[in-house]
C-alpha cells in the first residue's frame, strides 16, 4: 500500500514540476511561489482582481513578514507573473 502511494506522490511531483515549467515559475523563490499560489488561490475568476489586505489576510501568507510579501510582490510583478492595478496606493492586483 506505502508504495502505490509513494507512486502517486511521484506522479503529483512531476506534474506539479511540469505546470512550474510551463508557467516559467521554477526559479521563484519559495516565499515567491508561496505568495503566488496564495494569490491564485483568491481569484474567483482569472479576470478578478484581488486586494493587498485579501493577500495579507490569506492563511499561508500571514505569517509570512511584511517586508517579505512586498519583496515577493515587486518580484512577481517584474517577473510579469502578477500586475498592479490602480494609483500606486490602490493595493489592487490581478494576474498578468
Amino acid at each position: 500500500m506505502k508504495d502505490a502511494a509513494s507512486l502517486k506522490l511521484g506522479r503529483l511531483l512531476q506534474l506539479v514540476r511540469s505546470i512550474e515549467s510551463e508557467l516559467d515559475i521554477q526559479s521563484l523563490s519559495k516565499a515567491e511561489k508561496v505568495l503566488f499560489t496564495s494569490i491564485i488561490d483568491l481569484f474567483p475568476d482569472p479576470h478578478a482582481a484581488v486586494s493587498l489586505t485579501e493577500i495579507l489576510s490569506h492563511p499561508d501568507v500571514e505569517p509570512m513578514p511584511q517586508a517579505t510579501v512586498y519583496r515577493c510582490l515587486r518580484e512577481l510583478q517584474l517577473k510579469k507573473l502578477i500586475r498592479h492595478e490602480g494609483s500606486r496606493g490602490s493595493g489592487i492586483y490581478k494576474l498578468a
